[in-house]
């Protein structure tokens, strides 16, 4: 072989002009393929002979780790899924990417496993996508865990807190890091931050200091108070949120302070005083304090104004449970004195955001039959907010409170000014049975009403099938009945009954009924 390549090389160097390349004997599977080369064609068999070379080298490599190879992994206590379920997940990874978390929590509750050949396309989903992880984790088994370990790309799968790890490894790892040990100590991860402080970056300072949002209380307050003196602008934003999260801190009192001259309740109105503006070079103590405590100028909203969008901002701060307490009215009662205001859609999103922030289930079931309200006002964040407030429900008492929603306007067709549309566009975890049956009447009654192009709609109808009761796949076959062949309803009325039966049959088979 090496006879071969010098006599390539030396009639590359003479040229093919004054040598041609030499015949070659078929005396192995190289040369049987060079030996049908065109003789005639001296530079094209040159160059061929070159390349054929080449990828015969090439093939017959074997990449070998000269370090002992590791040990195999432990046995399986999880059970495997069946064929047909393989099946599914195969469909799923190709195209159907949005029931894989379902597909993950059913085969969870089977206490089964992900089939192997599976492993490693769904660990790197899980590098790429972090929300996917809690769904991937349960799911791995031994052998997933085990193959985790040798791919660095996966380490989120095995991280483990290391002094070497925290020292060395890349931002995501050490916040990563941080956050694992937060959810196993919360006061040891928060001295472990404490104590390289000082030594790190104002980018990492900010990234790390975000971890603390895991188990977060008022043993951490004097540490995020402290921050706020921070020279970087970024990190002081992050202790200002996270300080925001606590009722009792010293910065949510400040904003109470400042806010309670401001707004008054009466009986049946709300009068707004609107607070100076502030500004960097301001020589009062109080302006300089507000910026302190993240107050900026520059967070200006051209539908509020600049004092109003600065008054946000502080009541963003302000313990919900402060109004209640302070004026004697509940959440319900509250929301009926700012209706139709000219400051409701402020004290509507500042009350939202703020029942996010608490995760307080009481302001949250008060808030969400107006989510319309402050779904389209003007911070944008609308669809954020809703989102959270269902979760901030639960599954529980959400699906309960859109059942009571659709029960109450069931001669109303399903559109954008339907109560519970905004509800329904974010809930995106698996309804009840009864939800999804009335759901389904709903889509029915609009398409029978509704003979014109309505792409939005359609889009959206489209998405439900991904969180119905798969049990109703039957009643959802009847839709076939109320278009007409070709028309444009058509081919969405076969999606969706095509997805639901998918949903259906996976989960029936992962359950193995």
């Amino acid at each position: 072989m090496k006879h071969l390549w010098q006599e390539i090389v030396k009639t590359a160097l003479i040229g093919t002009e004054r040598q041609a390349l030499k015949a070659i004997p078929p005396d192995n599977q190289l040369g049987e393929i060079l030996s049908c080369l065109d003789s005639s064609d001296k530079e094209g068999s040159l160059l061929s002979a070159a390349g054929a070379f080449a990828l015969y080298q090439r093939a017959g490599k074997i990449s070998f780790d000269k370090q002992a190879l590791p040990n195999r992994s432990e046995e399986e206590e999880l059970l495997d899924c069946s064929l047909l379920s393989r099946q599914h997940l195969a469909l799923i990874l190709s195209g159907n990417a949005k029931v894989l978390p379902e597909w993950l929590t059913v085969l969870a509750a089977a206490r089964k496993r992900v089939p192997s050949e599976y492993l490693p396309q769904l660990l790197t989903l899980g590098q790429k996508q972090s929300h996917l992880r809690t769904f991937i984790l349960p799911v791995l088994g031994k052998r997933g865990l085990w193959l985790a370990k040798h791919n660095p790309d996966w380490n989120y799968v095995n991280s483990e807190i290391t002094d070497k790890a925290w020292q060395t490894g890349s931002k995501e790892a050490r916040r990563s890091l941080l956050q694992r040990l937060r959810k196993q100590d919360a006061h040891i991860a928060r001295e472990k931050l404490q104590k390289t402080w000082k030594k790190e970056s104002g980018e990492e300072r900010a990234s790390l200091l975000a971890a603390l949002e895991i188990n977060l209380s008022m043993n951490d307050e004097p540490f995020l108070e402290a921050a706020l003196d921070d020279k970087r602008k970024q990190v002081r934003d992050v202790a200002s949120l996270l300080l925001s999260k606590l009722p009792e801190s010293r910065l949510c009192q400040r904003m109470i302070e400042r806010v309670h001259p401001l707004i008054i309740f009466n009986h049946n109105s709300v009068q707004v005083t609107l607070p100076s503006t502030c500004d960097g070079s301001a020589a009062a103590k109080g302006d300089r304090q507000m910026i302190r405590d993240g107050i900026d100028q520059s967070r200006y909203s051209s539908a509020l104004g600049e004092k109003a969008s600065l008054l946000l901002q502080m009541l963003c701060c302000v313990p919900v449970s402060f109004w209640c307490n302070n004026w004697g009215k509940t959440p319900q009662q509250l929301l009926q004195v700012v209706d139709g205001s000219e400051w409701e859609k402020m004290l509507l999103e500042a009350w939202a955001t703020v029942a996010l922030k608490s995760q307080d289930s009481r302001w949250a079931e008060a808030l969400l039959p107006d989510a319309s309200k402050f779904y389209h006002t003007f911070l944008g964040n609308g669809e954020e907010l809703v989102v959270g407030l269902l979760k901030v429900l639960g599954e529980d008492k959400a699906d309960a409170l859109i059942l009571q929603i659709l029960l109450q306007n069931q001669g109303k067709l399903l559109s954008v000014n339907h109560p519970a549309y905004m509800l329904l566009k974010h809930y995106q975890t698996p309804w009840s049975e009864k939800v999804s049956q009335l759901v389904l009447l709903s889509i029915r009654q609009y398409v029978e009403v509704d003979k014109q192009w309505q792409w939005g709609m359609r889009s959206l109808f489209q998405s439900f099938a991904l969180y119905m009761e798969p049990s109703v796949v039957e009643a959802a076959g009847e839709l076939s009945g109320v278009v007409e062949e070709g028309s444009f309803w058509q081919d969405f009325v076969n999606e969706f009954l095509a997805m639901l039966l998918f949903r259906f049959e996976m989960i029936q088979e992962l359950r193995g009924e």
